[in-house]
């Protein structure tokens, strides 16, 4: 025989409450004596309720789902790092069983509809990104994975350690006798950008140094554009002695360039990048990475944007969001480009 489904009303009969008062005892809310919230749960574990979630959801116009928006998502997935941070966003959703919907990205054309989602995570913020803009200013709760750029609508961020990890590379840097940094990074499209040219400005400053600043568009794939990059930099400034980059595209095209110049990395030049990849550590030499943890920091973007939701079946509003940014820590992986470190 099929079992009948156990309804809130059910249970309610079973107490000798009304239906609202069974709801409210099983959700934690509402006014009652300790007596008759224990009746009431303790009739729900007899008759084994299960509540329904799509009425849950109806209820509390809770859709127990959030949404990932990245400027290239389709392109992204190439990448081991976009891979990683959406499967650290999967660990988060489903700790408290919340779906994960992937958005459509099409950064110059605006969206027909807010998605139907509680809230969305903004991988990589761009500045000229006019979708994540709309989901900025769509009322919607959104976390930002990654700084924002100037003039990005505020929202809670979690973000890696960047500056950290700079500052220990150029600190290992000039004690090898580096002089002449130069930084190629993300353009001011990328908070990431932004952060690391402040970083790398305010530390060459401190010590009395010289550095030299390029900028890249942020996401550019292609490795004969960064080659011809470097190129000019290393025509403009021949004395460059240490050359941080920010991406794996970034870091190939600097190899061919050095090599070109009559360069040899690791020893007559130190490269370093600010990303990292499975293709860095086989290059010859082995390059410097920063590892940005994505899966790490996917999970706590998730975390974070699910604490400001909060549980709206038990009539809560929410965590409030963090006074600042959530910064997370980086691993730097030491490699031939940046010669040998002391112990």
């Amino acid at each position: 025989m099929r079992r009948q489904t156990v309804t809130l009303k059910d249970v309610a009969r079973a107490a000798n409450v009304s239906p609202s008062t069974a709801s409210e005892a099983l959700s934690g809310g509402g006014r009652m004596t300790a007596a008759t919230r224990e009746s009431v749960v303790r009739a729900a574990q007899v008759l084994n309720y299960r509540p329904n979630a799509v009425a849950r959801g109806l209820r509390t116009g809770q859709l127990k789902s959030i949404a990932v928006h990245h400027v290239h998502s389709g392109d992204r997935f190439a990448s081991d790092y976009f891979r990683d941070f959406v499967t650290g966003v999967l660990d988060g959703t489903q700790a408290d069983d919340y779906d994960l919907t992937l958005l459509n990205s099409n950064p110059q054309v605006p969206r027909n509809r807010v998605p139907r989602v509680d809230g969305v995570i903004i991988a990589d913020p761009i500045a000229d990104d006019l979708r994540a803009h709309e989901l900025l200013n769509s009322g919607l709760p959104v976390v930002a994975g990654e700084n924002l750029p100037p003039g990005m609508p505020a929202c809670p961020v979690v973000a890696a350690d960047h500056g950290s990890a700079l500052r220990e590379i150029l600190d290992h840097a000039l004690a090898r006798g580096v002089r002449r940094p130069a930084l190629l990074g993300p353009d001011a499209n990328s908070g990431w950008g932004e952060v690391l040219r402040a970083e790398f400005t305010a530390w060459c400053a401190a010590h009395g140094l010289r550095g030299a600043t390029r900028r890249s568009r942020f996401g550019n794939p292609s490795v004969p554009e960064h080659e011809a990059q470097v190129d000019e930099l290393l025509t403009a400034e021949p004395g460059t002695d240490l050359l941080i980059v920010s991406s794996e595209p970034i870091a190939l095209g600097a190899l061919a360039a050095l090599r070109t110049h009559g360069r040899s990395p690791g020893t007559d030049v130190l490269l370093a990048c600010c990303a990292e990849s499975r293709v860095l550590s086989a290059t010859s030499p082995a390059i410097t990475g920063v590892d940005m943890r994505p899966r790490e920091l996917g999970r706590e973007c998730a975390r974070l944007l699910i604490r400001m939701l909060g549980a709206a079946d038990v009539g809560d509003g929410g965590d409030a969001p963090p006074a600042g940014p959530v910064t997370l820590p980086t691993t730097i992986h030491w490699r031939a480009s940046t010669g040998p470190r002391d112990t």
